[in-house]
């Protein structure tokens, strides 16, 4: 089975639970024990393999003492890559794209980008 990876955002939220969890002294099994999950689940989240849910969120600053937005710190910087990605991303995602072998699905995928790209609404359809 593949393993997928989440987003960046996932890894900042991921990387701030740990950080606060070992300020707090607490292992990765306590915490699970007290969110009803197993310490493997808890590393995943801390890894950012695994999205927290907003209600684990909710039950995670409940439980730490902590306010929500602590899980977002560094969230900002990660944000700004999202919305506006280095060349480098772009030629990752063309290179991506060009590895597509259908050639019917890799069109579908470049109009879809186009479609997606267009700020005004007007995008092309897809089938053009």
């Amino acid at each position: 089975m593949a393993r997928t990876r989440g987003l960046p955002i996932d890894a900042v939220v991921g990387r701030n639970l740990q950080n606060i969890r070992k300020a707090k002294g607490l292992s990765q099994s306590a915490l699970g024990d007290a969110l009803g999950i197993t310490f493997q689940q808890v590393q995943k989240y801390e890894k950012g393999t695994n999205r927290i849910s907003t209600s684990t969120l909710f039950q995670l600053s409940r439980m730490l003492g902590i306010t929500l937005d602590a899980f977002f710190v560094g969230a900002d910087e990660v944000t700004e890559e999202l919305t506006h990605p280095s060349p480098r991303g772009q030629v990752q995602m063309a290179g991506n794209i060009d590895q597509i072998q259908d050639p019917k699905i890799r069109r579908a995928v470049q109009g879809l980008v186009r479609l997606l790209s267009k700020e005004d609404g007007n995008a092309e359809r897809l089938d053009e």
